[in-house]
């Protein structure tokens, strides 16, 4: 009986094919900064609109999730990607400080994405426990601008919802649309792991900005740290997020290396490079979220983001 193969993962794909530069990180990480990363052959990253909300991003965004390096956040301003994608809880509260203290006076020239989590207590959709929820979410966003180090945050999100009666709640739409008001956020949306329900209302109602959903050519995933497992339909989600950007959503994807390497056949090997640019590839897109741990990974996402 022949032995299955292993599963290759990105880190064993990266292992075998990328040059190492753990100590790029370490001489930067000491202040020395030996070494600052240009666009390749000076040309620029693409950008694109995030629908009606004008924000205009780099289409390759900088995930942080799985990060506390300041080394790699500047390594990525310096290589042009203007998106970085953060959330309250990431590292209990210190990946948004560590990118707060890295983007100080560089604010301007970002697009910050974080995300909150908004629950009310289970089976409890009374008026009272919406208010209480609301004085929470306040909570949140303070404590995100002061970690952030800045008096305004480019997008905010509903952080994995799950609930449409949560998300179209009365108490938490006025949240949102009172937050952009006195400007603290310039845009509203929601994150979702397996939430076509949620696509639907968000195409629905127009009434969030931004959609945040997963989505690879593999229409699957593995999450390689808690091995966490979600599918999909891909027909139809691609329907939601095709009528999302033509209803002025911005659509941000989630999930785009966690397929696997790919190519399109008959041309060159699998790679993540290539799973990243098979979901840029498709017009409706407007930001690739790509978890970044180290430069090497940065490398090949970059090559797929020009």
């Amino acid at each position: 009986m022949s032995k299955k193969p292993r599963r290759m993962t990105r880190k064993d794909f990266l292992k075998k094919s990328g040059a190492g530069l753990a100590g790029i990180i370490a001489g930067d990480a000491l202040g020395a900064n030996p070494f600052r990363l240009l666009g390749r052959n000076g040309t620029p990253l693409q950008t694109r609109v995030l629908g009606r909300s004008g924000i205009r991003a780099t289409a390759l965004g900088f995930g942080a999730a799985r990060t506390m390096e300041p080394s790699l956040l500047r390594a990525a301003r310096d290589r042009g990607i203007n998106f970085i994608d953060t959330g309250r809880t990431y590292f209990n509260g210190n990946n948004e400080r560590m990118i707060g203290k890295v983007l100080e006076g560089v604010r301007k020239d970002v697009i910050l994405q974080s995300k909150m989590f908004v629950r009310p207590p289970e089976g409890d959709y009374s008026p009272g426990a919406f208010t209480a929820l609301r004085r929470e979410m306040e909570s949140n966003l303070e404590a995100s601008l002061k970690a952030l180090r800045t008096d305004y945050i480019d997008i905010m999100l509903v952080h994995e919802a799950t609930d449409v009666r949560v998300l179209m709640n009365e108490t938490v739409m006025e949240f949102f649309s009172e937050a952009k008001r006195n400007g603290r956020i310039r845009a509203h949306g929601f994150s979702c792991h397996n939430g076509l329900e949620l696509l639907r209302a968000a195409n629905e109602s127009r009434f969030y900005d931004i959609i945040m959903a997963p989505y690879n050519h593999k229409g699957a995933y593995v999450h390689s740290l808690s091995g966490k497992s979600n599918a999909w339909d891909q027909a139809r989600v691609e329907k939601e997020l095709e009528a999302a950007a033509k209803n002025g959503l911005g659509v941000v994807v989630m999930k785009t290396c966690s397929g696997g390497p790919y190519a399109p056949a008959g041309t060159e090997r699998p790679s993540f490079r290539g799973a990243v640019r098979w979901v840029l590839d498709h017009p409706f897109i407007g930001v690739a979220i790509v978890a970044m741990s180290n430069l090497d990974e940065m490398e090949e996402d970059l090559e797929a983001g020009l």
